[in-house]
């Protein structure tokens, strides 16, 4: 008897209602089985630097956003700015020195190829401690920028002079990460319409449920999950009622429900000076990683925007070179014509930086879209992101702009601007990071034991 409900039981959830109903519900329950909250890392690159007005106003966990950071308006409470860290060393512009440790804390493997000395701490995490778990894939490494492999391109180290090539093309990545892989009926795009594809998606799975089919499925789960199906398929109804009565939906992720879904990468054109061609191509990256996560493919991804002193011709309607004619000049307030508008560099500048900002914007409102556990797979999440020279272009190693965001489950310390009383080396928060995903670093880097920047993690 006992043998035969078990068969009954492992029947139904393998049915189509069963699949459909559950599966959220189910990823969910293996993923508990593995470690409560899974932990998953994503290392982030936009090119150059930022103007001062990226950093906020005001301090501590009061603190309000300016203009380049205004599409994470909203996300204050996952947020940790640190200011007054700086590289540990420097040479010539900095440009390519501060790849070189952006998020390895090393220094130039020779003179020739510039590469790092170290393992970044995505590579350093995932030789160290299971952060990988039993995902089919290590890492993922995409870009939104040209093929290339020279030393400006890369931000991720496997070990000392063994750089990790980005995939530029999502057409590829998404052919080589989902390959095998069973996709849910519903098909997901970043160029489809978010509303209708999101209540597509939900209604679905909510015209299948009646409180027979319900009441059936019941038979075959503990008190604890009932009462999470009950809340899920409410959560279900719950969304559609606010999609019905939403006339404009800002953003919907890529796979709404936890499962795995089909994107369409046709149409990608690589061409880092056309503005809707590139938005077009961030935004599938970025999905691309947000549906590998969501099922479970692999845990550690980076995105790299660019690369260290690129141009950009054309970009948001700039004919001259971005990286010259602005980030070059943007301390000194020259005219420059954006578009149809003549303003100062300065202001080109916060207009750029806003532009790169709101790629990533877009990549974290996807995960905190995303229910998981008792909070959003942005909880379970943290983003590392990084520049290469200090701010406002000095082309200096000092006032580094790392911005942490989510990871509020691993006990990182969001929704908070930290101003640092005295300059601190970059290694030291990089030690933090590592140790908030469970890893006991001593340092980083060349700083094998420089110890962890206090304030980063609980």
């Amino acid at each position: 008897m006992f043998r035969r409900n078990l068969m009954a039981r492992r029947e139904v959830l393998k049915s189509a209602l069963g699949g459909l109903l559950l599966a959220p519900f189910l990823r969910q329950r293996e993923l508990q089985a593995e470690q409560t909250n899974p932990k998953r890392l994503v290392l982030l690159f936009t090119p150059d630097s930022q103007p001062p007005e990226w950093w906020p106003t005001g301090g501590g966990s009061e603190f309000s956003l300016r203009e380049p950071l205004l599409d994470f308006s909203g996300l204050e409470k996952d947020l940790l700015f640190v200011q007054q860290v700086d590289h540990s060393w420097t040479e010539d512009n900095h440009h390519e020195a501060g790849m070189a440790q952006l998020f390895t804390g090393g220094r130039f493997y020779d003179e020739i190829s510039r590469y790092s000395t170290h393992a970044s701490i995505d590579q350093v995490l995932l030789q160290n401690t299971n952060l990988r778990d039993n995902t089919p894939r290590a890492s993922l490494n995409l870009s939104v920028g040209q093929d290339n492999f020279q030393m400006r391109h890369i931000i991720a180290y496997s070990g000392a002079n063994q750089p990790i090539q980005n995939q530029f093309d999502p057409a590829a990545a998404y052919r080589d990460v989902f390959e095998g892989i069973v996709f849910s009926d519903v098909p997901s795009s970043a160029a489809s319409d978010p509303l209708a594809s999101a209540k597509q998606a939900i209604d679905q799975r909510i015209v299948q449920v009646d409180t027979d089919q319900l009441r059936y499925l019941q038979r075959f789960l503990g008190q604890e999950e009932r009462e999470r199906l009950d809340v899920h398929v409410d959560s279900l109804r719950d969304l559609n009622a606010r999609l019905e009565a939403s006339s404009e939906v800002s953003h919907v992720p890529a796979a709404p429900l936890g499962a795995c879904q089909v994107l369409e990468t046709a149409g990608i054109e690589f061409e880092l000076g056309d503005t809707e061609k590139v938005e077009k191509w961030a935004k599938l990256q970025c999905d691309i990683i947000v549906n590998a996560f969501n099922c479970d493919v692999t845990r550690v991804a980076g995105l790299q925007f660019g690369r260290s002193g690129g141009g950009h011709e054309g970009l948001l309607g700039l004919q001259d070179n971005w990286h010259l004619a602005v980030a070059h000049l943007s301390a000194s307030d020259d005219s420059v014509a954006v578009g149809d508008e003549t303003m100062t560099t300065r202001a080109a500048f916060i207009r750029f930086s806003r532009f790169w900002a709101s790629q990533i914007a877009y990549l974290v409102k996807s995960l905190a879209a995303i229910p998981e556990g008792d909070g959003r797979m942005l909880d379970n999440t943290l983003l590392y992101w990084g520049v290469e020279s200090g701010t406002n272009h000095s082309h200096a190693p000092g006032d580094m702009q790392y911005l942490l965001i989510g990871g509020r489950n691993m006990g990182f310390q969001v929704g908070q601007y930290l101003q640092l009383p005295s300059p601190e080396i970059a290694n030291k928060l990089h030690t933090a990071v590592m140790q908030g995903f469970g890893y006991d670093a001593k340092g980083c880097g060349v700083e094998e034991t420089c110890g962890a920047l206090a304030g980063i993690v609980a």
